[in-house]
């Protein structure tokens, strides 16, 4: 391990045992100082989980269909995707540009795995809005489907509502996505589906 390295994850644990109050005085022993240089070096691995991004990685044609409300007429468009991975493997990044519903549309998706939470989060951001957006949640590896759930600002009644995501890995070189809006009364509506084939 070069030397650069082994003082990132000192100035890490320092911090990390100053705010979990281990770094209290003189009594802490050498085993508190293991457990804790044990916890962190776990919750910072990569695993199995990180390595499902790479199937991910490359450039794509989306196909997107989009509906405004339940029963309307679906707007389909074209567009791009470009996935890569961050920081050693712990993050998948993919940009999409294309069009929505006639206008430019660009969007910058971050996903990762959470060692501390067991679970996926996606973190999503576009040039459609200012808000953030959250899901998280789990992947099946025999369907090799990830769903994920959260709460999403809605811009039409300045509150929020509660989303799903499915993502399905149809192939090496194709994906879904799926995204629901559910209402207060539960009933899920389709608002959006994109289908993304690996570019050759």
């Amino acid at each position: 391990m070069s030397v650069k390295k082994i003082s990132i994850l000192a100035i890490v644990f320092a911090l990390g045992l100053s705010s979990s109050g281990l770094a209290a005085g003189p009594q802490q022993s050498q085993q508190d100082q293991q457990k804790a240089m044990e916890a962190y070096l776990k919750m910072m691995a990569t695993n199995e989980n990180h390595a499902h991004f790479k199937t991910f990685v490359g450039d794509w044609t989306v196909a997107t269909t989009a509906w405004m409300q339940p029963g309307a007429p679906p707007e389909k468009s074209q567009g791009s995707g470009r996935a890569e991975m961050l920081l050693g493997g712990r993050f998948l990044k993919m940009e999409f540009k294309g069009t929505m519903f006639g206008q430019p549309f660009e969007g910058i998706q971050i996903v990762g795995y959470d060692n501390m939470k067991k679970k996926y989060i996606t973190f999503w951001i576009d040039s459609s809005s200012t808000a953030f957006f959250l899901t998280e949640g789990t992947r099946d590896e025999a369907s090799k489907t990830m769903t994920e759930t959260g709460v999403w600002p809605d811009p039409m009644t300045g509150g929020t509502m509660k989303v799903k995501g499915i993502t399905k890995m149809v192939s090496p070189d194709e994906f879904t996505y799926e995204m629901y809006m559910v209402g207060p009364d539960g009933k899920e509506f389709k608002s959006l589906e994109n289908r993304a084939v690996r570019k050759k």
